[in-house]
């Protein structure tokens, strides 16, 4: 390869020097044009009187602000050299009360009286005051109410939370609200029902059912409630259950 001199590199033909100079005259323009402006442009001033007064009442409250809030700030920084070893009230009494880039602190209105706890009784408590208590709605309601009627009545407050679709998160919150002061049970004569009507009470339904009514009719009728722990499906627990419920 021949090697080229360093002349070569800054040759330029006719139409690439036309085509520097006429990029320098632009470039030249471009920084012309707006010292021009500047200078030759008419300024336009708002000789409205109204701006003008409000422009020197905003500067006498700023001569009025700045110069105690500057002293105060020198102060403070002289002082307290590091953020972190300043009081949290070290700015609080320095600034004027009447200056308006001061944030004010306002003192908030006095608690209203406090609410009375809700008391719902298990047994006589409707719908509207069951939705009274926090996480129950409508539906939960209903479905605690239901519930109740088909026992016959609660025995304890712990029954409440047998209800069906009651989380037990919610019933921890109800829990302190509820009271079991007017316990009045209706009871399942288990000598005179039939299959049909003891299976609708939730803790017989139709297994239990129909081993009672088996058993009646092999044994006689029952002489006394524990006569039931002799069915198989019946054990202690079951039989604690229901024992509040049966008539015989």
């Amino acid at each position: 390869m021949e090697k080229r001199s360093l002349r070569e590199y800054f040759t330029f033909t006719k139409r690439e020097r036309t085509g520097i100079i006429v990029l320098l005259v632009l470039i030249g323009l471009c920084r012309c044009i707006p010292l021009v402006w500047e200078t030759y442009a008419p300024v336009t001033v708002n000789t409205d009187s109204s701006f003008l007064t409000e422009v020197a009442a905003f500067e006498q409250q700023l001569k009025a602000a700045d110069t105690p809030v500057q002293r105060t700030f020198s102060y403070n920084r002289n002082r307290y050299p590091r953020k972190w070893d300043r009081p949290a009230n070290a700015y609080q009494h320095s600034f004027h009360r009447d200056s308006p880039y001061v944030r004010k602190t306002f003192t908030p209105f006095p608690p209203g009286p406090a609410r009375k706890p809700v008391v719902v009784d298990i047994n006589t408590a409707d719908s509207t005051a069951w939705e009274a208590l926090p996480g129950v709605g409508p539906v939960l309601a209903a479905r605690i109410i239901r519930f109740r009627d088909k026992l016959g009545g609660f025995y304890t407050i712990e029954q409440v939370a047998e209800t069906y679709g009651l989380p037990d998160s919610t019933f921890k919150k109800i829990q302190p609200s509820l009271r079991a002061d007017n316990v009045s049970l209706k009871k399942v004569d288990i000598n005179k029902m039939d299959e049909q009507s003891l299976a609708q009470h939730p803790y017989i339904r139709y297994k239990l059912a129909r081993l009672i009514t088996r058993y009646r009719s092999m044994h006689g009728p029952f002489s006394q409630p524990e006569a039931l722990k002799n069915i198989p499906l019946v054990d202690d627990s079951i039989y604690r259950k229901l024992e509040p419920y049966i008539s015989y």
